[in-house]
């Protein structure tokens, strides 16, 4: 089965790596070098600041919301991570208010504060148990 799966996989990547060498416009040194500074970005930034957060909840949490408050740590992570943009605003157009119709700081805020209190509700559950 891992050798079927690798098959796959090696065969989505050489289709990617293809339409990405033969599209229009294509910058290739460029791109390369934008996927390295997100790697770099990944490695020396993300991926620290993800163990740490993760050192702490394990050190400080107790043991009831261990697992809760990690998992709405990655989550909370990944949502911020995708939101950013819009919160920041990049893109907006001054004269095309449609472009970003909606209230993203306080959208964000708001599914931050339900995914906390999930993982709160299954703190409480995991201690009446």
């Amino acid at each position: 089965m891992r050798i079927v799966l690798a098959a796959f996989g090696l065969a989505a990547i050489g289709y990617g790596a293809y339409g990405w060498l033969a599209a229009d416009g294509s910058k290739p040194v460029s791109q390369l070098l934008f996927l390295g500074a997100v790697l770099i970005g990944h490695d020396f930034v993300v991926l620290p600041l993800a163990i740490g957060a993760g050192a702490l909840v394990a050190r400080f949490a107790p043991a009831r919301a261990r697992r809760p408050a990690l998992a709405a740590l990655a989550i909370s992570g990944a949502v911020t991570l995708v939101a950013l943009p819009f919160v920041l605003g990049k893109g907006r157009i001054a004269d095309n208010p449609s472009a970003f119709p909606q209230h993203y700081g306080r959208n964000l805020l708001l599914i931050l504060a339900i995914v906390w209190l999930a993982a709160g509700v299954v703190a409480l559950v995991h201690k009446r148990r």
